[in-house]
């Protein structure tokens, strides 16, 4: 619950503040792979794994317990409350990444913000922000407006 915590105060934050800047195209690959990074960080809290700072994924932890004294490892699920908290927080974040990125400046005066970032081979990174959290928390295929989509969740 404490890495959870931790993830939605430091998702909330980042989101929040990460458009009180320019946006500037030379460093928004590296915004990009601190978002992938992230995303990476939510689907390990959501699929109970350990945190591989190596890969920089989440890991699947098998931990022999059957010694005596033997910490167990237990992770609590992430709480309903906890997962629309997060839902919210990237969705309104991705929104107002949106707003925030028309004030790239294009080269060109027909250019808008999403020929800019197609042009640099951003625009892909930006439309998949957080499809993997989003997709494992059933919003991506309709799921989270059907009743069978919820199974687990709770």
């Amino acid at each position: 619950s404490l890495r959870t915590s931790l993830l939605l105060r430091l998702t909330s934050e980042v989101m929040n503040s990460i458009t009180g800047y320019k946006p500037d195209v030379q460093t928004l690959p590296q915004l990009l792979d601190w978002f992938n990074d992230l995303d990476n960080a939510w689907l390990a809290v959501l699929r109970f794994q350990a945190w591989d700072t190596d890969a920089r994924e989440g890991k699947d932890v098998v931990i022999d317990s059957s010694e005596e004294g033997d910490p167990s490892f237990t992770s609590s699920p992430i709480s309903q409350t906890e997962r629309t908290r997060l839902r919210s927080l990237l969705v309104t974040g991705t929104a107002s990444m949106e707003e925030w990125l028309v004030a790239l400046e294009p080269n060109q005066p027909e250019e808008d913000y999403t020929s800019v970032l197609e042009k640099f081979g951003l625009q892909q990174g930006f439309d998949d922000l957080f499809t993997g959290v989003l997709a494992e928390m059933g919003s991506l295929d309709g799921s989270m407006n059907r009743p069978e989509g919820m199974e687990g969740t709770c």
